[in-house]
């Protein structure tokens, strides 16, 4: 078998938490619009203005013929800011299958994995790709 270990990252600039059930929700919302396109949807994360701040996420899918969604988020966020594209059908079907009510996404920058995590589930991660902006 080849070396997997290899395409997990290590290290992360940026670690948010969120409730899985309002990643979904939005995710499905952003993939309704980036269905016509190439199912990116642009993930915005914003850490908090003061250090115990909450900070947001920012969920949105676009398509020329039907127009765009964009979806806010409460979440708690270690790190720096990074806007990241990823494949909204992809995020969609691992919060699908996530059982706890909290999951961490840990991000590098726009052009690295992602890795996304259960929160208090150290058996389970999700590995994913991101997507070109062009802009």
């Amino acid at each position: 078998f080849p070396d997997y270990q290899q395409i997990i990252p290590k290290e992360y600039q940026s670690r948010t938490i969120l409730s899985t059930a309002s990643f979904l929700k939005s995710c499905k919302q952003a993939e309704i619009f980036a269905r016509e396109g190439s199912l990116i949807a642009q993930v915005n994360i914003r850490p908090g203005a003061e250090e115990n701040s909450p900070g947001e996420v920012e969920i949105s899918g676009q398509s020329e013929e039907t127009g765009s969604s964009q979806a806010v988020m409460d979440a708690t966020i270690d790190g720096d800011d990074i806007i990241i594209a990823f494949n909204v059908r992809y995020l969609r079907e691992v919060l699908d299958v996530i059982q706890s009510q909290n999951v961490a996404l840990e991000t590098s920058k726009s052009t690295s994995p992602g890795v996304i995590r259960p929160v208090g589930d150290d058996n389970f991660l999700h590995v994913i790709m991101p997507m070109h902006l062009g802009n």
